[in-house]
């Protein structure tokens, strides 16, 4: 029914897709240690304040798992190898850190690989190309191992930016540049597909230590947040269970799970994104389309509990604030306007603007008229090379307004306001490649944080800081019809 609301319609269905589960019990979580970090350059060796430190010192807690006596820590990857990491992991504290290069699947098989892992206590997976991990290491003696070491022994497994994605139980590991604006403006764009087999690009048979979630990194700086939605979309309608957890994890930030509670600590965010009630709409040549995500977005000092699918609120980190309930609407003017993601001036129709912003909550008044209330406005959101920034800038701007509605607009996003409705925010796109527009309420929000560092993500200024949001709701939303609904900027709401 929605997808006929959004002047969209159903993609034809096909007898061989597998359908989604529906099972609603809580995954199982592993029982040895994973530390999942978002990628970024680790601190300096002896600085045991970096995030890097805090962060890689979790994969040694399980200790000696092996019993041999020695806190041994495997360091893998595909690549070429040096010292650095070995050498870092030894000054945290383990006995002995060693590299260990797979670049095949011939040596990922090798007969000696079991006896080099029987003392292995950590394995941690360096960054690179979850896609060429995929290649040379599923269904392989590597992978075997790997997996033993956590089900079997309790030991420990890490990784940052392609080795942390490769944990999920559903890897984006297609070899494709992806980015969000392919999605955003093909909901089924080639580039979800795996270049080796042309198969699709989310896996559900790799290693998967952590159930039901699939993982992506350098999450704010790379503004993937369309990315995420549009691969779990594809890993749904595959057959993932509609519950899917999507986890985007910042640079220079981790989430360390350990007994079914996720961690996060770093400069950075970690997103925590579900799917509500409303299915996501793929039709071919067009954009995604999907109301109604739930995204909390937590900071340093924040938990996840992975059973209860929701932040931890016990014990909340200094300096998080409870919100309290949003204050009602203001009454939109009525009068006609136009924005166009490609016109980057068109963001002065919003009530706060963010681009050039000097403000100390990093934002000022727009200057257009007539105003788009309780919104915030970003423009070509999603291709500029300022995404990342922003990305983290609308956020932090949500911090500093609550009550307030951001839409994240890319080059082929249109939206439209006239007189008969004034309470509707009609969304469309151009003619030459239509996008759907990004629109993030935090009207239901319950607690905001700050992060104490500037974010991985800041421009050089060093005052754009990573903004916790917990009860953030997402819609991803086009309309192929100009006459056809929008956002309601009174109920909040998508509306036909």
């Amino acid at each position: 029914m929605l997808a006929l609301l959004l002047g969209c319609t159903p993609a034809p269905s096909d007898p061989n897709d597998t359908a989604p589960s529906t099972d609603s019990a809580p995954p199982a979580t592993p029982s040895g240690t994973l530390v999942l970090c978002g990628g970024g350059g680790e601190g300096d060796e002896g600085d045991p304040a970096a995030w890097s430190a805090v962060a890689y010192h979790r994969l040694l807690d399980a200790g000696d798992v092996s019993g041999d006596g020695r806190l041994r820590v495997a360091v893998v990857a595909t690549g070429e190898e040096t010292g650095w990491l070995p050498d870092y992991f030894e000054w945290l504290g383990a006995d002995e850190a060693f590299n260990v290069r797979v670049s095949s699947r011939a040596e990922a098989n090798a007969a000696d690989l079991a006896t080099s892992f029987a003392d292995v206590d950590a394995v941690f997976l360096k960054g690179g190309d979850q896609g060429e991990y995929y290649d040379a290491w599923n269904g392989t003696e590597l992978e075997s191992q790997v997996r033993a070491l956590v089900d079997d022994r309790g030991g420990s497994v890490g990784g940052t930016s392609a080795g942390a994605m490769s944990l999920s139980e559903y890897a984006l590991a297609g070899g494709n540049d992806y980015v969000s604006a392919d999605v955003l403006t093909d909901s089924r764009t080639d580039y979800l597909g795996d270049v080796s087999d042309g198969g699709s690009g989310v896996h559900a048979d790799f290693l998967g230590l952590l159930p039901a979630t699939l993982v992506d990194t350098h999450f704010v700086v790379r503004g993937r947040l369309g990315r995420l939605s549009g691969a779990m979309a594809l890993a749904i309608e595959e057959g993932a269970p509609e519950g899917l957890l999507g986890i985007g994890i910042d640079e220079q930030t981790c989430v360390t799970v350990s007994d079914g509670v996720g961690e996060v600590n770093g400069v950075g965010s970690v997103s925590f994104l579900r799917p509500g009630a409303e299915p996501a709409v793929r039709n071919a040549g067009e954009p995604l389309v999907w109301p109604d995500l739930a995204l909390d977005r937590l900071t340093e000092g924040w938990t996840w509990d992975f059973a209860a699918q929701a932040p931890r609120l016990d014990a909340p980190p200094d300096g998080a604030e409870a919100l309290a309930a949003a204050p009602a609407d203001a009454a939109q003017p009525a009068e006609a306007w136009s924005v166009e993601g490609r016109r980057p001036a068109d963001a002065e129709r919003f009530a706060w603007v963010v681009q050039g912003a000097d403000d100390a909550d990093g934002t000022r008044t727009g200057t257009g008229s007539p105003l788009l209330l309780d919104a915030i406005g970003l423009l070509d959101a999603h291709d500029s090379d300022l995404r990342g920034e922003l990305d983290e800038s609308g956020f932090r701007a949500l911090y500093a307004h609550p009550e307030a509605t951001v839409f994240f607009v890319g080059v082929g996003g249109t939206l439209t306001h006239d007189a008969d409705r004034p309470e509707l925010v009609r969304i469309g796109g151009d003619t030459v490649a239509p996008m759907s527009t990004l629109v993030v309420s935090a009207t239901s929000a319950s607690w905001r944080s700050l992060s104490p560092s500037p974010s991985p993500a800041d421009g050089g200024s060093g005052t754009l800081h990573a903004a916790g949001l917990l009860g953030l709701r997402l819609h991803i939303l086009y309309y192929a019809d100009d006459t056809a609904g929008g956002w309601d900027m009174v109920g909040d709401s998508p509306a036909p």
